[in-house]
């Protein structure tokens, strides 16, 4: 058994890459065009007149957005604004439309002349800003000619330079600012030499056609994105996140070494071009790696735990009525209390429609007309099977209970007879033959040819059942056919609001939608706290529900050749059978509550020609309960993954393999990628650091300053470390080894022998 690791994910998922920067060749400012004109001949100058000499010259000014930005311009945000949820392992992050925004500015250059941004996320606490204190996003407008001027215990941005003086037309601009304590600023702003590594462009080549939850979604097109460099705390509290700009504050900005801030107690004002708040719960719950890696640890031989059935001991068998029992109990059989029709007491086996090993199908499948043909009685053990009766029952009460399928039902057959009727009139030219051929078993041939498909395998020998009683052959008629009544005049017109209907509900009760839950899983063992498990779905069972279902209303033979001619295997409106046997898994998990876009992806397993597994469709997914969550498959999986939804490109920092506290800063690690080669991108299987816990790679804390703020030179550098690096960590780079991985743990079936599991956990997360 192998601990979970991250592995890429093997659905089609867009080609998403990440650029340093996308400078553009002319930045904001004042430029001077300069246009010149020499002739010459021979190498020699002509022009001794003077033309164009001296040059001409033109002023011009290039603008870029400085004081506020469009809304149109904010791609997506992550967390959204407003929201509540855990966000303890996550950076905060940006996403701008316009790619070049943060270098259109050329504010200041590195010392390797690397083009510095202009904005920076900082991402701000409770009690932290003296004018939101409670992180509700409130600002404070200001003109720009406000901020050109002074303000009494304030410091403004030096935005009015000589090398790039305000507009006039700018002055009357008004912004939205933030008033920022200057040691909360030091704690919290960037240094010079984390700018760049906190910005970046994505670039993505096509749609996702993922499931996203967030407000930043991965669509084809280049962003820049702008990431913060705090982590919420794992206690819980309230944030707000600023993009503000660094236009003048180039000098009060952090150099990575003094920490924590000791200078002069002032205030300084921010410009705020965007900002939203959103709030961090505390989270006392397992993880996902720690709550998935359960199910591992309890799959049992050969994952002969994951099937949903009563677990079973390790008792020895004795003799072939204990060996009945034994069967039956691993056949995921259940004994129950059952009442017979003289009253006795005794007990009765029962088993779902959710099984744990493939269903034997019946050859003579009949229709049923009420629940005491399903009755099967065990001669040899003196006893009933109600399984198939229970689901007859069951159909039936879901039909009563719903006023419109009855109503529905009641009509449509009122249409088919009568249509069948003057069908058969015009072929026979008397109404009184069909009255006769339904009085001599017109109905029990039709339902026999209807629902009887042939099997090329022998009838498989079942328990005695209550017989039915027979009906007696069709009288010799040469020109009135089954076929004929529904192909010689339509019975029912393909878009009646009647027959849609119950067709629908009739497909939503095979799929067991509106069957008790006592039903599906009889016995709380089969799904005890904190489980997953496995199952087959009995076809028989499905399709005595429906049977139930039909059921209500019967009131004549004829009743039943009217269902056959409507939903019978050749009839015109037939039920979409599925196209594979179903199959499916059942999950009792806190994972329901705290993933509610939880992804399950089962795909089938290789073919023998070596084509690629598939993806099998999910014919149902539903919480049953609040950590109940079922999910039914149009086929039998070879490879089954769970995975954490996946929201976009975020950042931040993941749970470790196994164990963990309830604060990822002391426990949490990153999951480092490759760089280079065909697999870049692709997890290395390593983590970083060696002995998890990011608390190392935070700023030291001052009195009232704010906290959880990566040093993120320092984990830069950590990172060139663990990859073995020849060169520093570009943006680029830096934001792929920081991309907060969706978790998968994976399930792959075994080959199944009798009594073997046809599931077994095997674990990887990705």
């Amino acid at each position: 058994m192998s601990h979970p690791e991250n592995a890429p994910a093997p659905d089609p998922s867009p080609t998403v890459e990440f650029a340093d920067s996308l400078v553009p060749r002319i930045t904001a400012g004042r430029y001077t065009l300069t246009a010149h004109q020499t002739l010459t001949r021979n190498g020699t100058r002509v022009d001794d007149d003077g033309y164009l000499d001296p040059p001409v010259t033109q002023g011009v000014e290039v603008r870029a957005p400085r004081f506020s930005l469009q809304p149109d311009w904010i791609h997506g945000t992550y967390p959204t604004p407003g929201a509540t949820g855990l966000y303890d392992d996550v950076l905060p992050h940006v996403t701008l439309d316009r790619a070049t925004l943060p270098w259109e500015r050329d504010e200041a250059t590195a010392a390797d002349g690397t083009r510095l941004p202009w904005l920076a996320l900082l991402v701000f606490g409770e009690g932290e800003l003296p004018g939101d204190p409670h992180c509700l996003g409130q600002t404070e407008a200001r003109t720009v000619a406000d901020l050109t001027g002074t303000e009494a215990g304030v410091v403004l941005p030096a935005v009015d330079q000589a090398a790039d003086p305000v507009a006039d037309d700018d002055k009357a601009t008004v912004c939205r600012t933030v008033l920022v304590p200057r040691a909360v600023f030091h704690a919290l702003a960037p240094a010079e030499a984390e700018l760049p590594l906190l910005t970046h462009v994505r670039r993505v080549d096509r749609q996702h056609q993922g499931v996203t939850l967030t407000e930043d979604r991965i669509q084809a097109g280049d962003y820049a994105v702008v990431v913060g460099n705090r982590l919420p705390r794992a206690a819980g509290g309230r944030y707000v996140a600023h993009l503000v700009s660094l236009e003048g504050w180039q000098t009060y900005l952090p150099d990575g070494k003094k920490e924590p801030y000791d200078g002069p107690d002032e205030k300084l004002r921010l410009i705020s071009l965007w900002s939203w708040s959103f709030e961090t719960i505390p989270d006392h719950a397992p993880g996902f790696a720690a709550l998935t890696e359960h199910f591992v640890d309890t799959e049992g031989d050969q994952g002969s735990a994951l099937l949903l059935r009563v677990p079973l001991g390790e008792r020895p068998v004795s003799g072939a009525d204990q060996q009945e029992v034994a069967d039956r109990l691993h056949a995921g059989y259940l004994p129950v209390s059952c009442r017979t029709e003289s009253g006795r007491a005794t007990f009765a086996w029962y088993r779902g429609p959710l099984i744990a090993h493939p269903a034997r199908p019946q050859a003579d499948r009949r229709r049923r007309r009420c629940a005491a043909e399903e009755l099967i009685h065990l001669e040899e053990y003196g006893v009933y099977d109600v399984s198939l009766a229970t689901a007859f029952t069951a159909g039936r009460g879901v039909a009563l209970a719903d006023h419109q399928f009855g109503a529905a039902l009641l009509r449509l057959r009122g249409k088919v007879q009568r249509a069948a009727e003057t069908s058969v009139a015009a072929t026979t030219g008397a109404r009184a033959r069909v009255e006769h051929l339904v009085t001599n078993g017109l109905a029990g041939h039709l339902g026999r040819a209807l629902t009887a498909p042939a099997r090329a395998a022998a009838p498989e020998r079942r328990p005695a059942v209550t017989p039915v009683p027979a009906a007696t052959d069709l009288p010799a008629t040469t020109r009135l056919t089954a076929r004929q009544l529904r192909t010689d005049t339509p019975l029912v017109d393909p878009h009646d609001e009647d027959l849609a209907l119950v067709s629908s509900r009739l497909t939503g009760l095979r799929n067991l939608e509106g069957v008790p839950f006592a039903h599906l899983v009889p016995d709380t063992r089969m799904l005890p706290a904190e489980s997953l498990r496995f199952f087959h779905v009995d076809p028989d069972w499905t399709a005595t529900l429906l049977d139930g279902a039909l059921s209500v209303g019967l009131a004549h033979s004829y009743d039943l050749t009217s269902d056959a001619l409507v939903f019978g295997p050749d009839g015109q409106a037939p039920l979409p059978e599925p196209a594979a046997p179903v199959t499916g898994l059942l999950l009792r998990s806190r994972l329901v509550t705290g993933w509610p876009a939880l992804e399950i992806r089962p795909y089938a397993s290789p073919t023998a020609t070596g084509d690629d597994e598939k993806t099998l469709p999910v014919m149902r997914r539903e919480a049953l309960a609040d950590d109940v969550l079922l999910v039914l498959v149009e086929g039998v999986p070879g490879r089954v993954e769970i995975t954490e939804p996946q929201q976009g490109v975020h950042f931040g920092i993941d749970e470790p393999n196994e164990g963990g506290s309830d604060d990822l800063v002391d426990d949490g690690v990153i999951r480092l990628r490759a760089l280079t080669g065909d697999g870049i991108g692709r997890e290395t299987g390593a983590t970083f650091p060696a002995t998890p816990g990011l608390r190392p790679y935070l700023r030291a804390t001052g009195a009232g300053n704010p906290d959880t703020v990566l040093s993120v030179s320092r984990l830069a550098a950590g990172l060139k470390e663990a990859l073995a690096l020849d060169h520093d960590l570009t943006p680029s780079e830096f934001a792929l080894q920081m991309i907060n991985a969706a978790q998968r743990r994976t399930f792959t079936a075994a080959p199944r022998t009798e009594h073997t599991p046809v599931t077994t956990g095997d674990p990887t997360d990705g």
